[in-house]
């Protein structure tokens, strides 16, 4: 057999769903692996409209983790978004729950079959958590995501972003080939340990990945809209009379502290728009409406494909429909009650 993990490409939750399945591949599989079978296991990131689509063949043998359910039968599939929650109950080797992150659902799983994890194992699911679910304070957003003097190798939150830096880049093709490096051969306990993954300095990823965003900070006020009558704000980047950096997804809750949500398109070809919407993760009091169904709804009406959670989620749609795919947004926000 011919074993793939397929995972959510150029994600933190993606790689570390990917770090445990392989970690722990006998455990969750009940297999019989060897070690040097488990290392040569194929790592294959797709992005979940890849998945919804169809556009992605899986096969029997393959273990999905982090994505949708696969339309043809695959032997492990494991999610905790609440679009991909099933309609009925599910084989064997397929599981689903609302989770923080997939990578810690993957490591409940192990340690129900296992018995207990580690506690460096535990700390690494804590952080996972917070960074998948935007459960972060304001102190651990400016630590993670501005400029340092310096870096505290000891803090596991800030040891993941910078392990993030490393495939998060611009260059689809440079994130993936990190991303199988990464997972190539025997692991450590966690990703924040692995000796082989901090030799390869990703430190200078995160570096470059903060001058970015602070660059993309000074040019995008320039077409941020703030509909204060609904609490929302409009990041539309057709309106970007220049490109430069890589945007900051939190920036505009600090700008704009009295934001319940914000809407974020671009296009990414001449074809496909691409939707991002997310709710203030400063004040979870405020939310009133399930982002992750209206990426749904929209990727359904609007030629495409959408999903996520009830506090953050994304869309693609046929570019034709973009400003109807906005404006639909907008509509379903202002259903909600403002604060």
């Amino acid at each position: 057999m011919t074993y793939r993990i397929v995972t959510h490409a150029n994600c933190t939750d993606g790689f570390s769903s990917a770090f445990v399945v392989k970690k722990y591949f006998n455990i969750l599989l009940g297999k019989d692996l060897s070690q040097k079978e488990i290392d040569s296991i194929q790592i294959v990131g797709v992005m979940p409209p890849d998945i919804q689509t169809g556009s992605f063949k899986t096969t029997v043998d393959d273990i999905v983790v982090d994505l949708p359910n696969p339309p043809t039968k695959v032997l492990f599939w494991c999610d905790h978004h609440d679009t991909s929650k099933p309609k009925e109950n599910l084989p064997e080797n397929y599981y689903w729950k609302y989770t923080p992150s997939c990578t810690g659902y993957l490591l409940e799983l192990v340690e129900e079959k296992n018995g207990p994890l580690s506690p460096e194992t535990l700390e690494f699911k804590e952080v996972i958590n917070i960074m998948d679910s935007a459960s972060y304070s304001p102190e651990q957003i400016k630590l993670c995501y501005y400029k340092q003097d310096n870096y505290d190798p000891s803090n596991p939150l800030l040891k993941l972003h910078i392990i993030g830096a490393m495939f998060n880049t611009r260059d689809r093709v440079l994130n993936d080939e990190i991303f199988k490096t990464l997972l190539k051969g025997e692991l450590g306990e966690t990703p924040l340990s692995d000796e082989n993954l901090w030799k390869l300095n990703p430190l200078m990823f995160h570096k470059a990945q903060l001058e970015s965003y602070a660059q993309w900070r000074e040019i995008v006020d320039g077409y941020l809209e703030y509909k204060e009558d609904i609490k929302v704000v409009v990041q539309d980047d057709r309106k970007a009379t220049i490109s430069r950096g890589v945007a900051d997804r939190f920036y505009v809750y600090i700008k704009f502290p009295d934001a319940k949500y914000s809407v974020n398109l671009r296009m990414i070809d001449n074809e496909t728009t691409r939707f991002g919407v997310g709710s203030n993760i400063f004040h979870k009091d405020w939310r009133s409406v399930n982002i992750g169904n209206i990426c749904f709804e929209i990727g359904k009406k609007f030629k495409g494909a959408g999903g996520g959670h009830p506090v953050v989620g994304g869309a693609n749609v046929n570019s034709k429909h973009t400003d109807e795919a906005l404006q639909y947004i907008l509509n379903e926000l202002k259903k909600f009650k403002t604060i």
